[in-house]
């Protein structure tokens, strides 16, 4: 009994390998001591190697870099700040239109509200400064 060699299956496998790129070409600049540690750093922050880092630059890539602790906690921040407006809109929004008129009438209810509302906009403001800086 002859074995029937299915032909479809060597192409599904190479299809689904990963492409592997050889870089065989090499490009060489000469830089001065600060400006190789400098471009060391950067690859650093960016978390690519030095090759890959130059690599992108050169191709006019612009490799962004990686978010600190207090960037990523500033961030987390700003999210949940997000999450509590869209929250608050709402659950003002579910409330009967009657109601809400009610509420929005009493200078107490609003008072607070411009309370609870103030914090989350300095809150907002304090996270955007950090990131700006």
């Amino acid at each position: 009994m002859k074995k029937k060699i299915d032909n479809n299956t060597n192409e599904d496998n190479s299809k689904n390998a990963k492409k592997i790129i050889r870089r065989n070409l090499r490009l060489e600049a000469r830089v001065t001591e600060k400006e190789y540690f400098q471009a060391t750093e950067l690859a650093k922050t960016c978390g690519l190697s030095i090759s890959d880092y130059i690599r992108r630059t050169a191709l006019g890539q612009h490799p962004r870099q990686r978010l600190s602790e207090r960037e990523i906690e500033a961030l987390c921040s700003l999210a949940d700040a997000r999450g509590d407006l869209i929250r608050i809109a709402a659950a003002v929004k579910s409330i009967q239109a009657d109601k809400r008129a009610m509420y929005f009438s009493d200078t107490r209810f609003v008072e607070q509200w411009m309370i609870a509302a103030t914090q989350l906009i300095n809150r907002w403001n304090q996270i955007e400064n950090y990131l700006t800086e």
